[in-house]
């Protein structure tokens, strides 16, 4: 007997890449599959099944985003040209427990997994936001506040203007640094969202950008979702979307890590890019998918992947430093005209154990460039959400 018939049974394929744990994300809209369907009250579960709907094993940590309409699981293992299917059931079961944790500090969000520091997002009393520290299973891949070479490169950060190239306002230094200030600053506003739950953490955060005169240049969505693939392997999606920058020059957008000094970058550590190039010199001012570096982090080697998403404005992105080699920067910048008013950029930081073979950069990037398949099989037989 069909132990799902009144689920919804779809397919994943992994297409021409090994899947391991990778975040599956499905837009659903249960009260189209579910008539008795109570926002608020009923909850999703999934399950692994075999091509007919029948199960194989018990429901697997799954995540329903209600304001987005989407479902979100992970594979588990799924080898290339594999496919596999699962069962979503409406239920009232209590949700599973949080294995993400998101806590607003007033000043910073602590974003916690199996109630260890993921990382620590400092929004209140900066000229810019950033990520620190933000831990591989050896410690933080990125340096925090206070180093007395170029203090302004603080964590892991999104930048704009540079140094005020073409005249563009500079929301790069943290002071009004001469020649280049008056600089400006992203403020927080307010956080639209705060989520967490088994498969990941995410915040949606609306920001404005000023200049050092208090001009409005733009207003900015940032969404941040943090996940695992394992310990040794956590990932962190970033996506920014901005009205059309209200000034000139240049309006270069800087996505920035700068890296823990115990790396010893340049002349220690791993550099390598999408393109084959290793070393921190031969990565310097390439257009690349991706950019990674590692080193020495605690007792241990950890690295941190930068990945450009396909679908940004010039990818491949344009890899840099401005002023020290121990950092790096995906360069992008808007077009002369925006077709819908709304300028969209997306990467993903891979926070990995050993250094880039080791750690699958590549597959991961195509993992990140090439989401899986889902396809719907079947609808319920009987309308009525089970419990």
């Amino acid at each position: 007997m069909n132990q799902n018939r009144n689920a919804v049974i779809v397919k994943v394929e992994a297409g021409a890449i090994d899947r391991h744990n990778d975040l599956i994300r499905f837009p659903f809209k249960p009260k189209d599959y579910f008539s008795n369907w109570q926002e608020g009250t009923s909850t999703l579960a999934v399950s692994r099944t075999d091509a007919d709907g029948h199960s194989l094993r018990e429901d697997v940590p799954a995540q329903f985003e209600p304001s987005r309409r989407e479902l979100a699981w992970q594979t588990e293992g799924l080898r290339a040209g594999e496919s596999a299917w699962y069962a979503i059931r409406a239920t009232n079961e209590p949700p599973p427990n949080n294995r993400y944790r998101i806590e607003n500090r007033t000043t910073h969000l602590l974003i916690t997994v199996d109630d260890d520091l993921f990382t620590r997002y400092n929004f209140l009393g900066v000229w810019k936001p950033y990520f620190w520290p933000l831990n591989g299973n050896h410690g933080t891949v990125v340096r925090g506040a206070g180093g007395g070479d170029h203090p302004h490169h603080t964590g892991l950060f999104l930048a704009y203007g540079g140094h005020g190239e073409g005249g563009s306002a500079n929301i790069w230094s943290d002071w009004d640094e001469p020649p280049y200030g008056p600089c400006g600053k992203m403020l927080h506003q307010r956080f639209v969202r705060l989520t967490q739950g088994p498969v990941y953490a995410e915040f949606v955060e609306d920001l404005v950008y000023v200049k050092g005169n208090g001009d409005e240049i733009l207003t900015e969505t940032r969404t941040a979702r943090a996940w695992h693939a394992d310990n040794g392997r956590r990932f962190l999606d970033i996506t920014h979307e901005t009205s059309p920058p209200l000034d000139i020059g240049d309006r270069q957008f800087l996505f920035v890590a700068r890296m823990n000094p115990s790396m010893k970058l340049p002349n220690e550590g791993h550099v390598e890019n999408s393109e084959g190039q290793i070393g921190r010199k031969e990565v310097h001012h390439q257009r690349a998918r991706w950019c990674d570096l590692a080193g020495v982090v605690g007792d241990g080697v950890n690295g941190l992947a930068m990945f450009d998403h396909p679908q940004n404005v010039e990818h491949p992105g344009f890899f840099g430093e401005i002023a020290v080699p121990q950092q790096m920067s995906i360069l992008h910048h808007p077009p002369n005209e925006l077709s819908d008013d709304r300028f969209r950029l997306q990467f993903r930081v891979y926070v990995h154990e050993g250094i880039t073979p080791e750690a699958d950069v590549e597959p991961h990037y195509q993992c990140y460039a090439n989401p899986v398949k889902v396809e719907v099989i079947s609808t319920p037989i009987s309308e009525s959400p089970t419990d």
